[in-house]
């Protein structure tokens, strides 16, 4: 997303993440990843995910998944867990303290807050892509 902002910007779209996580979680995220050239709130309860209707996979359904992509050899330990040793820390502690299990989702809403296109992540694989957002923009 911080790679295509200025797309976003040019068909002056403002783009809002929301993360279930708490504000230290967030700074934590910002400090290792960031600057990020858009705001990110948090939703450490999951009131807005689950009215959004996210999915929520179980421990085992997550592990599951991300073990049958290893046996495809889909991906490899090393694209999950980061080679960094700052962005490592960080991603240990966010799979200790955080629901990394639920899944997001994508929007786009009018002035008015109408949704005008939405894409439910299915699994951790299924994000929305970038273009195919862009393109739901430019319509």
């Amino acid at each position: 997303m911080r790679e295509s902002f200025e797309e976003f910007e040019r068909l002056d779209v403002k783009v809002v993440v929301v993360a279930p996580a708490n504000r230290e979680q967030i700074q934590e995220f910002m400090n290792v990843h960031g600057p990020f050239p858009f705001e990110i709130y948090g939703d450490p309860e999951l009131e807005l995910y689950e009215e959004m209707g996210n999915h929520h996979m179980t421990t085992l359904k997550s592990m599951l998944s991300v073990g049958a992509d290893l046996l495809k050899g889909e991906v490899k330990v090393s694209d999950i867990v980061p080679k960094d040793k700052k962005e490592r820390k960080h991603f240990l502690s966010a799979v200790k303290n955080q629901d990394v299990n639920i899944q997001g989702s994508s929007w786009l809403f009018d002035r008015n807050g109408e949704v005008l296109w939405k894409h439910v992540d299915d699994t951790p694989e299924d994000h929305a892509k970038i273009d195919e957002v862009l393109k739901q923009l430019r319509k």
